[in-house]
């Protein structure tokens, strides 16, 4: 059976254009790709959001659909925040603090830590403020709705690709940083994928340092001196992917990265053949559609499909992922959906 969320993702690498690309009758993009349906706030909202940084396209994406879709949507962002980076649980509760005294009626949520928020949260919810988490999971049970993507799904994805090019395969594994769970479950679910395959064997597995570029380039070093013979190179996030990949270019590997998230320079590293896929997630998709979520929670309205409340313990929304290779790129417009302008800066909203 063909559900509906199976028929989005069918759809989806259908549903993009390519600049430029002059195709006869080529319309502008939907920019909720079909998703979310659109809704109107029935009065205009003020909004706040804190994100972990807007350091790289994931959570600049994220910033940039939520910014973009709040007008159209009715909806006012007061203030809009980054905390720094993962881990910053203390800097980001201070921003929750301040955001509590601003007459707000609710306050968007990309947490820094999975833990550690509760107390901060249920401050924010007892003065009736409504809290949506948006791009990671954190545990509370005073969030409202969370709008995200499937952090396993993402893992399993790159797992499939490996084993469906070499079943045999070594593969190098950078997971991460230690704390935060949307890494944890997208190992979580490469690992699955891995046992489902025979014969394939992972080297690494240790969670640690950050997810910047640098931590990417000198982790795969050393793993790469460790094992020269590996065939692939898994990353949890874009810029791990594209520190992973410059360690193999310089290196003269053969090894190939599979990575989670994809960015321009992503793309260039593919183009040469350093990356073998990424997964799309999406972000500024998610940006737009958590608004469309949070209309809908402040209406009163009920939700669009949601996940039930389980291991994160609140109902989520999940944007579909979409897989990328070189090949898919010829047809598909990053600007779109994942990517901001390269120009665009957060707006201070003050």
């Amino acid at each position: 059976m063909i559900t509906f969320r199976g028929m989005i993702v069918g759809a989806l690498m259908a549903s993009a254009v390519t600049v430029g690309s002059g195709a006869v009758g080529a319309q502008e993009p939907d920019r909720l790709r079909g998703v979310i349906t659109e809704t109107k706030a029935e009065r205009p909202y003020r909004v706040g959001v804190t994100l972990v940084h807007f350091v790289d396209d994931y959570w600049k994406g994220i910033a940039y659909g939520l910014a973009g879709e709040a007008p159209k949507a009715g909806v006012e962002i007061v203030r809009m925040m980054g905390a720094g980076g993962y881990g910053r649980v203390a800097e980001q509760i201070a921003q929750l603090e301040t955001l509590s005294t601003m007459n707000l009626d609710a306050v968007v949520l990309g947490a820094t830590n999975y833990d550690g928020f509760d107390r901060a949260i249920k401050r924010l919810t007892d003065k009736g403020i409504k809290v949506i988490a948006v791009g990671v999971p954190v545990n509370s049970k005073q969030i409202a709705a969370g709008v995200t993507i499937d952090e396993e799904e993402v893992g399993h994805k790159l797992a499939s690709f490996v084993c469906r090019h070499k079943p045999q395969a070594n593969v190098i594994t950078i997971p991460g940083p230690n704390g935060p769970v949307w890494n944890k479950l997208r190992f979580d679910g490469f690992k699955k994928g891995a046992d489902a395959c025979p014969g394939m064997k992972l080297y690494g597995n240790t969670f640690q340092g950050d997810t910047k570029i640098e931590d990417g380039l000198s982790q795969a070093s050393d793993l790469l001196i460790k094992d020269p013979g590996a065939d692939y190179i898994y990353t949890a996030a874009a810029n791990l992917g594209i520190g992973a990949g410059m360690a193999a270019k310089r290196m003269s590997s053969k090894a190939q990265v599979a990575t989670g998230t994809i960015s321009d320079r992503t793309v260039e590293l593919m183009k040469e053949g350093h990356v073998a896929v990424a997964v799309s997630e999406q972000p500024i998709l998610m940006g737009r559609s958590a608004i469309q979520v949070l209309v809908r929670l402040l209406n009163g309205k009920p939700l669009p499909e949601m996940t039930a409340p389980g291991a994160i313990p609140y109902p989520e929304f999940h944007v579909p992922l979409v897989e990328m290779t070189a090949k898919d790129l010829v047809n598909y417009d990053l600007s779109t959906y994942d990517r901001p302008p390269a120009n665009w800066q957060v707006p201070s909203f003050q």
